[in-house]
């Protein structure tokens, strides 16, 4: 960025060096020539020196050169014998011409090149500056905004400056010409320097610099406009802007990683409420709904209307438990006990508790001499009925629960006759408030079988959907056998 907007300068003080130079030669030459006698030849040829190294290092080489030129012209007219002649008498005499022409110009290629250097290190060190005060002013401050300050800074530094996520910020842009376009685009996907100045489409007047390192494709872009003096930049200048843009682009990069982070954390916190509000629901509705459901029951008995209600109570308490159940697999409170059971005295209570339609008949296939299984007696009784009430709203005529050995592990079914679940949709049938569009499975508030998934997978029990035998549905859990009894 330096290079343009300082060539001007650099033209004034090269000027200015050919003045100064040929200036100096006349002063040096008004004192040697005043003061021969007391000088003598050597010690003038020393002071022709001075404007040489002074012309070099304020202009460069061409300074340089002039000096000496002129410096010698003046050191052979003015003192060499013959004076005020351009003939030279006497080898000695060309070997001081020759040697002040030849010091001359190695002494302005030296000077030169420490110039050079100078300069080179002065570039070095204004480049390292501005990395270092755009880095500082990035890290500091809000993260999300970091992007927008970093914007604001180069474009009091550089000019018209744009920060671009993407192609689509560029459509109906009517800052950017067809070629700016084409060379963003470019740039894009190809993630290479393009624009004014650059190898690739120089003529355009924006610059396009990417602001992540080559692999990394679609990552934005900093548009930096033409600078106003109209001169292109160097490759000192677009690498120094390539390298304030991958800042920029770090900056981004943390921004957006910042904004995931608040995303995940008000998602969390809003899942965090919704489980508390479960759980608190679920608590509190349980007390007065056993009240209700108690009361229910006594009226049942004279009248079908309370048994209609007493149902549906049930019902609501089920769906009560299955509410607490997630709030309790959500929030991770879930800890399982490990007891020995006897399925035929797990499945008796289980079947009591879910009232099937009167067309709807239960069969019963458990083995009294099973062996005990390892599990949760809570978690085991909410799971079966769950799947006694999920194969009761589909089945047609009947359901059955029947279990077996079966290489080391007990499986307990409950099965129904009813239409069946695609092999396709098995899988997303455990998930919460699934639903299978064209049947029947619609019905239910779709967290059951959830739970049932959720609380088996707590226990260590694998649950597995098949075709019944009689066609329908059956779900299968596979259960350990308790220690010392396995056969």
């Amino acid at each position: 960025m330096a290079a343009s907007s300082s060539y001007k300068p650099a033209m004034d003080r090269r000027l200015s060096a050919y003045l100064l130079a040929t200036l100096g030669v006349g002063a040096i030459a008004w004192i040697t020539a005043s003061a021969l006698p007391v000088l003598g030849l050597a010690s003038s040829a020393l002071l022709f020196l001075l404007p040489v190294l002074f012309a070099s290092a304020r202009g460069g080489i061409g300074p340089g050169l002039f000096a000496a030129i002129i410096g010698a012209t003046a050191y052979n007219f003015l003192l060499l014998p013959p004076r005020f002649t351009f003939r030279i008498h006497g080898l000695d005499n060309i070997v001081s011409v020759v040697a002040l022409v030849a010091v001359a110009l190695v002494t302005s290629r030296l000077a030169t090149r420490l110039k050079a250097r100078e300069r080179e290190a002065l570039a070095q060190a204004a480049a390292s500056a501005e990395i270092a005060a755009l880095s500082a002013l990035l890290t500091e401050g809000e993260v999300t905004t970091a992007p927008a300050r970093g914007t604001a800074w180069l474009a009091e530094h550089l000019g018209h400056v744009r920060l671009i996520a993407g192609m689509t910020d560029l459509e109906g842009d009517a800052g950017f010409s067809a070629l700016d376009l084409s060379a963003a685009a470019w740039a894009v996907h190809n993630g290479d320097i393009t624009g004014h100045g650059s190898a690739v489409m120089p003529v355009a007047e924006w610059s396009f610099f990417p602001l992540s390192p080559r692999g990394r494709l679609g990552g934005g872009l900093l548009a930096v406009a033409r600078p106003a003096e109209g001169v292109p930049r160097s490759e000192g200048d677009l690498a120094q802007l390539q390298a304030l843009a991958f800042l920029l682009g770090q900056a981004c990069d943390r921004s957006a990683l910042e904004a995931e982070r608040r995303e995940r954390a008000r998602i969390e916190e809003s899942d965090r409420l919704r489980r508390a509000l479960l759980a608190s629901l679920a608590h509190d509705f349980r007390t007065p709904l056993t009240v209700i459901a108690g009361q229910l029951e006594a009226l049942a008995a004279t009248s079908p209307e309370a048994g209609e209600a007493l149902a549906a109570a049930r019902r609501l308490d089920r769906t009560i438990e299955d509410l607490f159940g997630a709030a309790r697999l959500e929030d991770g409170s879930l800890s399982p006990a490990s007891e020995s059971l006897d399925l035929v005295d797990v499945a008796t209570p289980a079947c009591d508790a879910v009232p099937l339609p009167d067309h709807i008949a239960l069969a019963r296939a458990i083995p009294p001499d099973l062996p005990f299984v390892k599990a949760d007696p809570v978690l085991l009784h909410h799971i079966l009925i769950n799947l006694i009430d999920n194969a009761a709203r589909h089945a047609h005529r009947q359901v059955t629960i029947e279990a077996k050995a079966d290489a080391g592990r007990v499986l307990l079914s409950v099965c129904d006759d009813g239409p069946g679940i695609p092999e396709a949709a098995r899988e997303r049938m455990f998930e919460r408030f699934a639903r299978l569009e064209g049947s029947d499975r619609r019905q239910g508030s779709g967290l059951g079988l959830a739970i049932v998934k959720g609380f088996a997978d707590a226990m260590g029990i694998a649950v597995e959907i098949s075709d019944a035998p009689g066609g329908g549905a059956c779900f299968t859990l596979a259960m350990p056998p308790a220690e010392g009894t396995a056969q």
